[in-house]
């Protein structure tokens, strides 16, 4: 008798039980958009970035910059001056 009323006290505590968990689904429309969220990191990357090279670039002077555009400079001397050779008219000598 003790051993049916414990089973149907257990039985009536799990049908009571499973009355208070409810599940939680909710519209396809409030869940969060996977591209959206993405969307939003890539913008906060970019701004990231943004800052990044905005700080290193103003660390930077004009005299560590100086051997670097003289060598560009030259370069572009070669090039323009090779190209003026190669497209002179030839002169008949």
């Amino acid at each position: 008798m003790i051993k049916t009323f414990f089973v149907l006290c257990i039985l009536i505590m799990i049908e009571n039980i499973s009355a208070f968990v409810t599940k939680d689904v909710s519209p396809a429309s409030t869940r969060p958009n996977i591209l959206e969220s993405f969307q939003v990191n890539i913008d906060q990357l970019r701004e990231c970035v943004d800052q990044s090279l905005a700080r290193a670039a103003s660390e930077v002077n004009e005299k560590q910059l100086e051997p670097i555009l003289s060598v560009i400079g030259d370069q572009l001397n070669r090039i323009s001056k090779a190209f003026t050779d190669l497209t002179a008219p030839n002169l008949p000598q």
